[in-house]
């Protein structure tokens, strides 16, 4: 099984490194993908300077948002599945990308999605209540491809519209919590942090609504 990571990448000096090591060293993953999206710290040229044959760069002249950013990286590409892995992770290890590869030994068609370690409260919820958001995810790459053609795949609206697309395809989501693994929060990284996050819930509580997503049913 042909295995491409995906990361879109913007502004992630701090942590690209390690996420970029943790990929390069797996067995599983066969290539990888970083498209830069107009980083304007030294992300860019951290990555450039990765030793890797996995390895293969997109540099974006403008800010696109992950959505677009994501299609660009994954045009007329030759694989099976997509894992899609964001750049500001923190204690990403072997263990939780075999943890959400896992499924695909048993159904080749199914929608791998692990979920960050927040604490059981917060695990519980995501896992029962809320729409699941997260970014480590894998999917076949022919799934990922008709999903995207939806109209609203655009800025943080992502998730949203393979959870959905998957939902209605009745195609099986295995969700898992991938112990330890934390993401850098946005008003961590940026002094506009609290803002972009704002924004980032506002669209995606757009998507659920415009899509008709009923919260109570979504993961039944």
């Amino acid at each position: 099984m042909n295995v491409t990571a995906i990361i879109p990448m913007f502004n992630e000096q701090n942590t690209i490194k390690n996420v970029l090591g943790v990929l390069n060293d797996s067995k599983s993953i066969s290539s990888i993908i970083v498209v830069d999206d107009a980083s304007t710290d030294n992300s860019l040229k951290i990555v450039k300077e990765f030793n890797s044959n996995k390895l293969r760069v997109i540099s974006l002249k403008r800010n696109v948002g992950k959505s677009d950013a994501v299609k660009i990286a994954t045009n007329n590409l030759k694989t099976d599945v997509l894992f899609f892995c964001d750049a500001d992770l923190r204690y990403l290890n072997q263990e939780h990308i075999e943890q959400i590869l896992e499924p695909f030994k048993i159904n080749k068609n199914v929608m791998s999605v692990g979920m960050r370690d927040y604490g059981f409260i917060f695990n519980a919820l995501s896992k029962h209540v809320f729409p699941l958001i997260t970014g480590e995810r894998a999917l076949p790459y022919s799934i990922f491809k008709e999903a995207s053609k939806n109209p609203q795949f655009k800025d943080y609206n992502m998730e949203v519209i393979l959870n959905k697309y998957c939902k209605i395809n009745k195609i099986p989501i295995h969700k898992s919590i991938c112990k330890g693994l934390r993401q850098t929060a946005k008003y961590n990284k940026w002094r506009n942090g609290y803002s972009l996050l704002a924004r980032q819930i506002i669209q995606v509580m757009i998507a659920i609504i415009s899509l008709n997503i009923n919260w109570s049913r979504y993961w039944k």
